[in-house]
Parts: C-alpha cells; sequence; structure tokens
C-alpha cells in the first residue's frame, strides 16, 4: 500500500462506523496510524493478541515482525574486566545476544598461527539487584572453567554492560534487536510505497487505528468495533 492508501483506508474504517463524525485532519491520521503501529508491534511482541502467541512462536508471528529486526556489531580492542556500550537509537526489544570471546590461558584452544581461538557464546542476565552476587560466585558460568565462559549483562538506561572474570576477553557483542519502525508520512511523499511494514499488516495497523481513534471519541460503535478487530490475526 502506498501512504496515501493508508490514510484513505484509515477513513474507510472510521466512516463505515459512524459517518457523522468529524473527518479528522492528515496529521492527525498520522498520529493515529503512528499509534496503532505502536500498538501491533507491542501486541504482536508480547502475545496480548487474539491468538496469545508472542513473536516467532508461529510463522504470523514472524512475518508480521520480521522487517523490523536489527542487529548491531560491537568491536573492541581494549580488553577490561568491564564493556560499556551505548544502545542503538532506533532500539525497541532485545530479541538475542551473542559475545565472541577469547582468553589467553593456556587451557584455551590457539589456532595454526598459535593466537587464541574465537567462541561464540550466550551472555549472563545480571540485574542491579543480583550483579555483585553473580561476580561472587565461584561456580558462575560468568568466570571462565576450562575454556568455557559466559560474560554477565546488565541493562542501566541507554547502556549495555558485559562483565568477565579477567580471565578472558570479549572481541564482539552482537545485539539482535526489534527496532522502532519508521514514521508513516503522509505530506512528505503520499505516493510512495510504505513498505516498513509487511504488505500482509497494513490493514491490520490500519483497523488498531481506528480502534484507538473510536475509543478516544468515545464512539458507541467502539465495543462493537473492538470485538472485531481483537479477532484478528
Amino acid at each position: 500500500m502506498r501512504f496515501i492508501d493508508l490514510q484513505e483506508a484509515f477513513e474507510l474504517e472510521i466512516d463505515k462506523l459512524d459517518n457523522n463524525l468529524d473527518k479528522p485532519t492528515t496529521s492527525d491520521i498520522e498520529y493515529w496510524l503512528m499509534a496503532g503501529l505502536d500498538k501491533f508491534i507491542k501486541t504482536r511482541y508480547s502475545g496480548i493478541n487474539f491468538k496469545r502467541k508472542g513473536f516467532e512462536q508461529d510463522q504470523k508471528r514472524i512475518d508480521d515482525l520480521r522487517t523490523l529486526i536489527s542487529n548491531k556489531v560491537y568491536q573492541f580492542t581494549v580488553y577490561p574486566e568491564e564493556y560499556t556500550v551505548v544502545l542503538p537509537d532506533d532500539y525497541m526489544f532485545t530479541l538475542g545476544e551473542k559475545a565472541v570471546i577469547f582468553s589467553y590461558n593456556p587451557c584455551w584452544p590457539v589456532g595454526p598461527s598459535g593466537q587464541p581461538r574465537t567462541k561464540n557464546t550466550d551472555v549472563l542476565e545480571a540485574t542491579i539487584e543480583n550483579i555483585d552476587q553473580q561476580k561472587q560466585n565461584s561456580l558462575s558460568e560468568y568466570r571462565l572453567h576450562g575454556n568455557n565462559a559466559r560474560p554477565l549483562r546488565l541493562f542501566m538506561g541507554n547502556e549495555i554492560h558485559l562483565y568477565t572474570d579477567g580471565n578472558y576477553n570479549i572481541k564482539n557483542y552482537i545485539l539482535t534487536y526489534l527496532r522502532n519502525p519508521k514514521r508513516i508520512s503522509l505530506t512528505e511523499s503520499p505516493f510512495s510505497e510504505y513498505t516498513d511494514m509487511p504488505v500482509a499488516t497494513h490493514l491490520e495497523i490500519v483497523k488498531l487505528a481506528a480502534e484507538l481513534y473510536l475509543e478516544n471519541k468515545a464512539n458507541p460503535r467502539y465495543q462493537s468495533y473492538v470485538n472485531e478487530v481483537s479477532t484478528m490475526e
């Protein structure tokens, strides 16, 4: 669909329910379409929807949000015990994490050149409440045992903190995340195709936007429309 098609679909949705409603301005429609898009993403990600399926729990949920999946690779050349990176500007939700580690410990495998090999591993989740306890645990997977270890990961504000026990280093940290969607603009290029979300989701987004608009207007048809929208895939 084009951006102008999204606008027309929204107008048709609210008009077929109550043609006495004041016609919203283009800027109003932009607002409600973005609100519908935000609700679509969060309900499809969390599983708070008719199918009660969250992201990647079935093929439909994969297809709903696949265009918003992004990766950020952080590379390190200095190896302290605590690494800090900043979340991407368009970050919304974490989907997966991977750390690439290596060690100069004698038990660590080396390559033909004599340099330590790298190893892909996941991370251990930590919270502000338990981070110190996890660091003090001598049996924690965060500590190097043989040639295995998993860095501790802590979210603080817009930063990610990664911790090792000092016996191994992090070469790369790869964050897979759901990014914020691009803005639906009905004025800059109304006849351009809307490609940020899969085509199959466009009408669902429009219906959610219309639902939020009717709720805001306290329209008596709101509840019946909610019942219709709640059965969407």
